[in-house]
């Protein structure tokens, strides 16, 4: 048995080929959208791809197991509660698949959701070498898969269940089995998780503060705090994944290149322009209303998180090659058709078209601001990190509210102060400081530093969670 991981840091994502190298063949488990990846290493190694294995309907990426199943003919295999609405073969408790001399048995392992399985492979021909397990999103590296992404009245329920789901069926398994988890280092379906792609049971039994002894409730609580805020676009994804996503053949769908006028007509029909480009090159011109969300491997995330998700959008690029990673992350959470792009604005300029300016201020600019004038003149600043950094440590004053929420909390700011976002690198406040110019809060600015450069400068720091959306 071969097993290669691939990883993607942006959605925290990790999927595998297992291969028999007996036989040639190969599963992949819980693959992305873009699929070539898979076929082209297949193709290269000389593998057949004859099974297509997930471990549950997955709520922060849309899955390419139905397009990887069509292209190669490989059985798509899922837990039976799945009720996928397409070709598949559902597994009960202890079902099996084999994929050359490899077997894998399914384990029903509710709690990060309902349909929940993992699976351990074994080589039929070594029975007595450990088995790996494949444990989507129950157990992961140094934590465990949240249970609130279906709502606040499943997340107590599904709680308890990963909690008999753990003690039961995962954990007698055994110390030497290898844990190959779905949800890595960055994802949102749990906090803490670890930067290594794969470990032991044994490792997490020792080192896994959720896996000591405690008794249920306190499991469950323990499980649920501190969770990281949810994006706006997986409330769509467990629906697309079990109604079977638009087949794409493998391909990554590229928008056309538009000119000016094509571009400006987009805009007046309703469409959001999103510009990948740098932020600091976003601050010095952009398109007035348009949405600074950089090229970076978190672009799709927020793409869904920020930008309505029933909109039309185009497209600002620094350059035409960025087309391909941007639509990459785009399919992955279910932006499949972008009406268009634009590269760069000097044709868009040179047609006497508006262009404007973004604020952005540095620490010393902000603690200069936050000291001088009146309380209407100086800076509102909102924290725009996650609540658990903001609990960690934050300028005194600043009020939390997370950077996917904003769309959600506009009413709630002050519409006649300026207003400064913070975050921990720049990257987060910059996107929240082009939704506030959006909205028309047409004095917001972005601090283009985080806050571990303010604590570094040895600025005033508080601690503790305050209250969201209000003064700290």
């Amino acid at each position: 048995m071969h097993i290669d991981t691939y990883s993607l840091s942006g959605l925290g994502h990790l999927s595998a080929m297992v291969v028999d190298e007996g036989t040639s063949t190969a599963a992949v488990v819980d693959p992305r959208r873009d699929v070539d990846l898979y076929l082209d290493a297949a193709r290269a190694a000389g593998l057949r791809i004859v099974a297509v294995v997930e471990t549950h309907l997955h709520n922060d990426y849309v899955s390419g197991a139905r397009d990887l199943a069509a292209l190669t003919g490989a059985t798509h295999v899922i837990g039976a509660g799945a009720e996928l609405r397409y070709a598949h073969r559902g597994l009960t408790h202890h079902g099996t698949l084999d994929v050359g001399r490899l077997r894998f048995t399914a384990l029903e392992t509710p709690g990060h959701t309902p349909e929940h399985v993992a699976y351990t492979v074994t080589d039929l021909e070594r029975p007595a070498d450990a088995a790996s397990l494949f444990s989507g999103g129950s157990l992961l590296v140094g934590a465990v898969g949240r249970t609130d992404l279906l709502g606040a009245a499943d997340a107590i329920p599904l709680a308890h269940a990963m909690y008999h789901s753990l003690h039961d069926v995962i954990l007698p398994l055994g110390d030497e089995v290898e844990v190959r988890p779905t949800h890595g280092a960055g994802s949102l379906c749990s906090t803490g998780i670890g930067d290594a792609s794969t470990t032991t049971i044994g490792v997490e039994r020792r080192t896994d503060p959720l896996l000591r002894p405690m008794e249920i409730d306190r499991f469950a609580r323990a499980l649920l705090a501190g969770q990281p805020a949810i994006p706006r676009y997986f409330a769509r994804m467990r629906p697309t994944n079990q109604g079977g996503p638009a087949l794409l053949g493998g391909r990554v769908p590229i928008p056309s290149i538009l000119d000016v006028d094509a571009f400006g007509a987009a805009i007046d029909g309703g469409a959001q322009v999103v510009d990948a480009r740098s932020a600091s090159v976003h601050a010095a011109g952009h398109i007035p209303g348009s949405l600074s969300i950089p090229l970076d491997e978190s672009f799709g995330t927020w793409l869904g998180w920020v930008v309505d998700l029933d909109r039309p959008v185009v497209l600002v690029v620094e350059r035409l090659p960025d087309l391909d990673e941007l639509m990459r992350q785009a399919i992955r959470i279910g932006r499949d058709e972008i009406l268009g792009a634009l590269v760069g604005l000097d044709a868009w300029r040179a047609a006497g078209r508006p262009v404007e300016p973004g604020g952005r201020i540095s620490i010393e600019g902000l603690a200069r601001a936050l000291e001088g004038g009146d309380r209407a003149s100086r800076p509102m600043l909102i924290d725009v990190r996650q609540a658990s950094e903001y609990a960690a440590g934050h300028v005194p004053g600043a009020w939390h509210i997370d950077a996917g929420s904003l769309p959600d909390r506009l009413a709630d700011l002050p519409g006649d102060r300026p207003i400064a976002t913070m975050c921990a690198a720049g990257f987060r406040a910059s996107i929240a400081a082009s939704l506030l110019r959006a909205s028309g809060f047409a004095a917001a600015t972005w601090v283009d530093q985080g806050f571990p450069a303010w604590e570094a400068a040895g600025l005033p720091v508080e601690t503790g969670s305050g209250i969201a959306g209000r003064p700290a």
